[in-house]
C-alpha cells in the first residue's frame, strides 16, 4: 500500500481566507472545511475512517488484555502487513505529533511528540517487547512525570492499547495532568464518523432539546429557516397507545433504561404552520429530507458553541442541494475553531465562488492496485480562472465513475 499524505493547512490564497482559516499557532493556519469527492467504492469514506481510527486508538483502551484491535482493517492483499498511520494536530495552540503502528493483536510502536514552544519535545514512545511482556514506555522530560505515575501508566498499558487510552483505566496524580488534558480534548471534541445511517433522533433526546431553552431555539430557528413550515415542537403522551400489560411491565420492569421508558411513552410532534392555520406532524411522518437535516442540527450547534471536529459521511444526502449548502455557511459564518470534514456527491459544490480549492480532495481508486489516492485540488496546478464544476464533469480532474455504453447485451 503506498504512504498517504494530506495536508489541512490553509494555502497562501486569498479568496475568503478570513472565512476558512483558524489561526492555530501564530503564523500557522488550518482550514474549518474539507470536501472528499470522488465516485461510489472510490474511498472517500475511509479517508475518515482512517482520521476517526486514529483518534479512538488514542482514547479507547480494549477491553482486556486478549482483546483484539477494533481500528485494525487488514490489507485484502497483504493481511499480515501492520497499519501505520501519523497525524499533526493543535490543541490551544500545542502542536502535536503523533504516530502507531499496530496489527491486529498488538501496538507495535506508538510515538507522541508535542511542542510547548518552538522545537518538539518528547511527550512518550512506546515500543512492543513481547506477547508476554508489557511494552516499554519512555516519557519526556519535561512532563515531569513522578515515578509512582510512570509505573502505574506502565501496569495499565496493555499490548493491544495505546498509552494514551490506557489513562481512562486508572486515577493518575496532578503531575500527570498533561497527559489527562490532552486524553479528555481528544475524547470530548474529537468525534466518530456519522453517517446515512444512523439511529434517527427519539423522544429522549428531543425531551433533553426541550429542557435546554438557548437548544431548542436553535432548533426552532433552523428548522424555519430551512423552510419546513415547522415553528414548534414538543412531546405528546402516548401510553394510549399501549396495553394496560404493556404499560405496567414498562413501569415496573427494570432492566427498561430511563431512555427506553421515555422513548416508549412520548411521541414527537412538530407544530407545522399554514395559511389555513397550525397542524401537528409526528416526527416519524416527516419527509426523509426533514428528517435528514434534523438529525444534523445538533452537530451543527455543538461546532458552533464549541470547537469540535467531526467526521460526516455522505453529508447532503436526501437533502435538497439549497439546504446543504445553507448547513456549510451556517457552520462557516457562525463558528470559530471547529472542523469539519464530509464526504458528498453533490459536485454542484464545486461551482460556489465561495469554495476555496484547498478544502477539495478528491478520492481515485486505482483499477490495478486497488488502491486510492487522495489529490487535494490546490496541489493540480489549475488556472485560477478554471471553472472546477466544469473539468471535473468533463472527467479532467478524475475521481469520476467510469460508466460504460447504456445499451445492454446478454
Amino acid at each position: 500500500m503506498d504512504r498517504q499524505t494530506l495536508s489541512f493547512l490553509t494555502t497562501s490564497e486569498r479568496a475568503n481566507r478570513d472565512l476558512y482559516a483558524v489561526e492555530v499557532r501564530p503564523g500557522v493556519f488550518v482550514n474549518k472545511l474539507a470536501l472528499f469527492f470522488g465516485s461510489n467504492a472510490s474511498g472517500k469514506t475511509n479517508m475518515l475512517k482512517a482520521l476517526e481510527s486514529l483518534f479512538l486508538l488514542m482514547t479507547v483502551p480494549s477491553a482486556s488484555k486478549q482483546s483484539p484491535i477494533l481500528q485494525y482493517v487488514p490489507f485484502a492483499l497483504n493481511d499480515a502487513q501492520p497499519t501505520v498511520m501519523e497525524v499533526d494536530f493543535y490543541v490551544n495552540g500545542i502542536k502535536y505529533h503523533y504516530e502507531v503502528e499496530y496489527n491486529a493483536t498488538a501496538i507495535l510502536r506508538e510515538e507522541l511528540w508535542y511542542s510547548p514552544e518552538s522545537r518538539l519535545a518528547r511527550f512518550y514512545v512506546r515500543h512492543f517487547i513481547s506477547d508476554s511482556v508489557q511494552p516499554s514506555i519512555d516519557f519526556g522530560n519535561s512532563l515531569k512525570l513522578t515515578s509512582k505515575t510512570k509505573r502505574a501508566i506502565l501496569e495499565a498499558t496493555f499490548n493491544n492499547s495505546t498509552v494514551l487510552s490506557s489513562v481512562a483505566r486508572i486515577s493518575l496524580d496532578e503531575n500527570a495532568r498533561l497527559l489527562l488534558d490532552l486524553y479528555e480534548w481528544v475524547a470530548k471534541y474529537v468525534h466518530t464518523v456519522s453517517n446515512d445511517e444512523r439511529v434517527r433522533s427519539t423522544a429522549a433526546e428531543f425531551g433533553k432539546i426541550n429542557s435546554d431553552k438557548r437548544l431548542k431555539q436553535f432548533y426552532v430557528q433552523m428548522l424555519a429557516k430551512a423552510d419546513f413550515n415547522i415553528t414548534n415542537f414538543h412531546l405528546v403522551d402516548n401510553s394510549d397507545n399501549l396495553t394496560a400489560a404493556q404499560l405496567a411491565k414498562l413501569l415496573e420492569d427494570k432492566n427498561v433504561s430511563e431512555e427506553q421508558r421515555i422513548n416508549l411513552l412520548n411521541k414527537v410532534v412538530f407544530t407545522n404552520h399554514s395559511a389555513n392555520g397550525d397542524f401537528e406532524v409526528e416526527l416519524e411522518l416527516q419527509s426523509q429530507g426533514t428528517l435528514r437535516f434534523i438529525d444534523l442540527i445538533n452537530t451543527l450547534y455543538m461546532m458552533i458553541e464549541h470547537n469540535h471536529i467531526f467526521f460526516l459521511d455522505e453529508l447532503g444526502n436526501r437533502m435538497h442541494y439549497d439546504l446543504l449548502l445553507y448547513y456549510i455557511t451556517i457552520f462557516l459564518y457562525n463558528s470559530d475553531a471547529s472542523q469539519l470534514f464530509f464526504t458528498t456527491q453533490s459536485i454542484l459544490l464545486l461551482d460556489e465562488e465561495f469554495i476555496r480549492r484547498d478544502i477539495v480532495y478528491l478520492a481515485e481508486k486505482d483499477s490495478n492496485t486497488a488502491s486510492t489516492a487522495y489529490t487535494r485540488v490546490s496541489d493540480m496546478g489549475l488556472h485560477k480562472n478554471l471553472s472546477l464544476y466544469n473539468a471535473y464533469r468533463i472527467g479532467r480532474l478524475g475521481s469520476k465513475p467510469n460508466v460504460a455504453s447504456p445499451y445492454i447485451s446478454f
